[in-house]
């Protein structure tokens, strides 16, 4: 019996030290606070943020490579949350996008998109 309890003692205080490391850890934090970034920021057409008390904070951009054909294709929701995010970034809570564009003939993509938009902060 006692030497069952030293042993169950000795595994217990043996596995103490382990430390077990994870890069999910700022995978998951960063992904959540992207979520909340973008949540936070409202679309508007040029005719809605005019009509708005609103200031231009700042341009934002963003574009993603497609290096392979077995990639995900670009998609336009996926960067205009990212528009979003980088809006939010820059302190505001409102984004008009301008265009997005898909070009196929780039060098080292092979299928390429890029969308613009301007930051607003609304105090309406």
């Amino acid at each position: 019996m006692k030497a069952s309890l030293f042993i169950l003692c000795f595994y217990l205080t043996g596995c103490s030290g382990i430390v077990f490391n994870s890069n999910m850890g700022p995978y998951v934090q960063n992904k959540a606070e992207n979520s909340i970034r973008a949540g936070v920021v409202k679309e508007y057409s040029e005719g809605e943020i005019w009509q708005l008390n609103a200031a231009v904070v700042g341009y934002v951009d963003a574009d993603y490579c497609q290096v392979d054909r077995m990639d995900e294709k670009p998609s336009q929701g996926y960067l205009m949350t990212k528009l979003k995010i980088d809006t939010q970034r820059l302190g505001g809570n409102g984004v008009v996008f301008q265009a997005c564009g898909l070009q196929t003939t780039r060098a080292s993509c092979y299928a390429y998109m890029t969308c613009k938009g301007t930051a607003y902060m609304v105090t309406n």
